[in-house]
Formats: C-alpha cells, structure tokens, sequence
C-alpha cells in the first residue's frame, strides 16, 4: 500500500513577513561589507555617510517597537536625538561601525520575534498612541500595525537603494 502524499502545511502569515522584512534588511547589511570606521563617516557631495543610514535605520526600527510592541527604547535619547527623522546629526558622536551594525541588527531582531507571531487579523490593529510629528505624512499610515510593518519594511529597501551609489561615491563595487 502507497502513503498518501501530504500536503504541506503552508508556513504561519508571520513566517512570510518575515522573510519579506529580512529583504531590506539583508540588502543593507549588505552594502556595509568593505567598509571600515573611517570610510563608514565620509561622504562625498550629495550623500550621508554609511553610519547615518544605519543609525536612521535602527531609530525607525526602535520607533516601531516602542509604537506597536510596547517595548521600551532600544537605543538611547541621545542616540534617537541623533539619527531620527528630522534630527541634525552630530558625527562626532557616532558609535564605531561594528556597534552600529549590531544597533541596527537587534532592533531589527525585535521586529522579526515580533511578526512570526501575528495573525491576520492583527494587521488592522491600531496603537492608540499618536505618532510623533516627525513622522509626517507617514503618521496616521503607522497608526496601524499592517501599514507601519511595511513602510518600516520599505524604509530598509528605500534607503538601501541610497547606500548603493554612495558606495559608487567612494570607489567601491556596489553588490545592487
């Protein structure tokens, strides 16, 4: 007698955002290979260096969690104050590059637990605290827990594609 053939137990919702959120993600760690503390500081005409991507990246990552999560602040006020939006970013306070990775890596860590466990129903939720004014035409989008998953999602890959030709800039091979 032949086994019946299963078929496969499509993975958990939270399973396909998280490979979705892990795109942008990877695409930036990415595009940090090659650089060391000193190159990771410069940038040429009409760029930001490398440590401001990764320092805006975590405070918008952190942003959601705090919203969304509940959890208190991954990185520090003077951190936020630093590399939010809207913030005029002193580079003279800038963690080294690899802490910066690692800053960038955890709060996208927190996100990623986070999602495996939402169900659809989850997506329409609403945070009933009110975005901050910073976020600006994107505040009432990130009221709602589905919609602020993917602008967050869609930040990685925006500033992603903004890493790549100041990697260009530099004099380095870009991986995109």
């Amino acid at each position: 007698m032949t086994q019946p053939t299963l078929t496969p137990v499509p993975p958990a919702v939270g399973e396909h955002l998280v490979q979705a959120l892990d795109v942008g993600y990877e695409l930036v760690l990415a595009l940090t290979e090659g650089f060391d503390d000193e190159t990771a500081r410069r940038a040429p005409e009409g760029h930001k260096p490398l440590v401001w991507f990764l320092g805006h990246l975590a405070c918008a990552k952190d942003y959601f969690s705090t919203l969304h999560q509940g959890t208190p602040k991954a990185v520090s006020e003077e951190f936020s104050d630093n590399f939010a939006d809207g913030a005029d970013t002193n580079f003279t306070y800038v963690p080294p590059l690899e802490e910066m990775i690692e800053i960038y890596r955890s709060t996208h860590q927190r996100i990623r637990d986070f999602v495996v466990g939402l169900a659809p129903e989850d997506f329409s939720r609403r945070t009933p605290v009110l975005p901050d004014e910073n976020m600006g035409e994107y505040a009432e989008q990130f009221r709602t827990l589905g919609k602020a998953l993917a602008l967050t999602q869609m930040h990685d890959s925006f500033h992603a594609g903004q890493m790549a030709p100041l990697r260009l800039a530099l004099g380095m091979e870009s991986p995109v």
